[in-house]
């Protein structure tokens, strides 16, 4: 067994420069970036630490960096109430850290404490070419999320600090996209995201539309007319 898992790493190590070849690196350019639509979709945001939510995410298709793969930025927001139980932790801690200043405060209530996340994601897509009325991609982003927390006895203490917050996050994404009218698609779209104590889950539906050539910033040139030959 050993050697047949060294014979399996050297040929995967003989492939991978194969495999790298077989995509030219040199097909993918920022150049090629177009604004080239616009999309928005409503989701159903699964927090780790807070109570399910309704969440908005609005986005600008860029068009294709390289051969199927599209780069779209965008922007989400939620909000949503922390679970009792996390309250009811924060208030225990806050109650141990009393007694270990020499000052208890037994009996501590936050009340309801909100949690909001204004972010800002790029996406890099993958997308599939099917024989059938769908189009699946999925990708990788990054985003960096502005996190807010608040309550009637959370405001103005250390405890909003503690919530508050900017930090980078890290996205996977798949959705599905349904051809529509026109220019126009329905798209279905589930995405995970890692982001200090902020982590959620979120499945979405809504649309995009792309536009037609004629308007898409920059402009696309036509393509050159073929050239004629003849006689006079």
């Amino acid at each position: 067994m050993p050697r047949l898992k060294r014979s399996a790493l050297l040929a995967a190590l003989l492939l991978a420069p194969q495999v790298a070849r077989a995509q030219d690196m040199a097909d993918y350019d920022y150049e090629n970036l177009v604004l080239s639509g616009v999309g928005a979709h409503l989701m159903e945001v699964f927090p780790s630490r807070a109570d399910p939510a309704l969440g908005l995410n609005v986005r600008v298709d860029l068009g294709l960096l390289g051969p199927n793969v599209r780069i779209t930025p965008g922007l989400t927001y939620w909000a949503s109430q922390l679970r009792d139980s996390e309250v009811e932790r924060m208030e225990t801690r806050i109650e141990a850290a009393c007694d270990r200043g020499g000052v208890p405060c037994p009996g501590i209530e936050l009340g309801d404490v909100e949690v909001s996340d204004l972010s800002l994601q790029v996406d890099a897509h993958y997308l599939w070419t099917t024989d059938y009325f769908v189009e699946p991609y999925a990708g990788l982003g990054v985003s960096l999320h502005l996190l807010n927390g608040s309550g009637e006895f959370v405001d103005d203490t250390f405890i909003e600090d503690l919530l508050d917050g900017i930090a980078p996050g890290l996205d996977l994404v798949g959705g599905l996209e349904f051809p529509a009218a026109g220019n126009l698609r329905v798209l279905g779209e589930a995405r995970a995201v890692l982001t200090g104590n902020t982590r959620y889950i979120s499945l979405g539906l809504g649309g995009a539309w792309r536009f037609p050539p004629e308007y898409q910033r920059p402009v696309v040139a036509p393509p050159p007319a073929p050239a004629t030959t003849g006689g006079r």
